[in-house]
């Protein structure tokens, strides 16, 4: 293995000899390296970057329109929330909402226990059967809500709006 540098060359033997002697040296510097955008790498770069954006813009924007649904029956549900009359009306948001994302052929014929079923099997952290049957009872023989089965219906309703799996 040959060395660059070799300690038989230098004229002093220890180090603080040579330190002086380097230490009046002139340093070789280079010219300095000119910076230009116009290499062909800063257009490439340019394009890339270009299309990145255009493709997240494209996927936020698609995804915006995809979601149009969830964030209409989140409204009709907040404007329900006020109103104790209407209030059965979330199921068929709910309802109108799970045929927009799964048709009508998987949802339009579920009723009682097998359509609150496919609630929480399609929604996270969904619990609609818990309450099963005052929830039936209020919608099938209008008798109300208790305080406690109002919360749990709106707070579930509009967790699985926003939750929901677009297909099974």
């Amino acid at each position: 293995m040959k060395y660059f540098f070799q300690s038989d060359s230098l004229v002093a033997k220890d180090s603080t000899a040579v330190a002086q002697l380097l230490q009046g040296a002139k340093l070789y510097e280079p010219e300095a390296v000119k910076f230009s955008f116009e290499t062909i790498g800063w257009t490439v770069v340019g394009v890339v970057l270009l299309l990145g954006i255009l493709v997240l813009i494209f996927f936020g924007v698609r995804s915006h329109i995809k979601n149009k649904y969830r964030r209409e029956a989140l409204e009709y549900i907040k404007m329900l929330s006020g109103e104790d009359q209407r209030l059965m009306e979330v199921f068929v948001v709910l309802k109108n909402t799970a045929m927009k994302a799964f048709g009508r052929n998987k949802v339009g014929g579920l009723y009682g226990h097998d359509w609150l079923a496919f609630l929480e099997k399609t929604g996270k952290q969904v619990e609609f059967l818990d309450r099963e049957n005052e929830f039936m009872a209020a919608l099938y023989k209008n008798d109300m809500l208790s305080n406690e089965g109002k919360n749990r219906l709106l707070v579930n309703a509009e967790k699985w709006i926003r939750t929901h799996a677009r297909e099974l």
